[in-house]
């Protein structure tokens, strides 16, 4: 006999198990999901360091032929001062000397949106109001084949 049952309380076995369940569908639906977990995914990074502690970086991801920014940060201090730029630029570099060809990355109103639009990055993506009172922009950014190219 069928139940359904609700919870609240955090769960590994249950989150485990429906993960487990929806990659395996993936796999079988779309042989991208299934390549991705076979070769996996590559980590890229390029960090800011002061006396040899991190202080900042930007932390991002490769697989399908995209670089998915997940983590850019830099204290207060070291804002405004084009030090994010320069990391955005670095680790965009890294991507296409992998063969990345689009760079996808989230942002909430309150964090970066401005600053990737100024990079070249395209809003593909808002939910507004989410958080309250601010929204959540997807960007994303192709790079465009150098002149020498084909």
């Amino acid at each position: 006999m069928l139940t359904i049952q609700e919870g609240t309380e955090e769960s590994g076995p249950y989150k485990a198990f429906l993960q487990e369940k929806i990659r395996t569908y993936n796999d079988e639906h779309s042989p991208h999901h299934a390549e991705k977990r076979r070769t996996g995914v590559r980590p890229v990074h390029v960090m800011v360091l002061d006396d040899e502690q991190i202080v900042g970086g930007i932390y991002g991801e490769i697989y399908w032929g995209w670089l998915e920014v997940e983590f850019l940060y830099l204290p207060d201090n070291l804002r405004a001062q084009g030090l994010g730029s320069q990391l955005l630029h670095r680790i965009e570099q890294l991507a296409r000397q992998s063969g990345v060809k689009r760079v996808l990355v989230t942002t909430f109103s309150f964090q970066a949106y401005a600053f990737y639009q100024k990079h070249g990055y395209e809003t593909t993506g808002v939910i507004p109001d989410y958080p309250p009172g601010s929204a959540q922009y997807t960007l994303v950014k192709h790079f465009v084949p150098s002149s020498g190219s084909a």
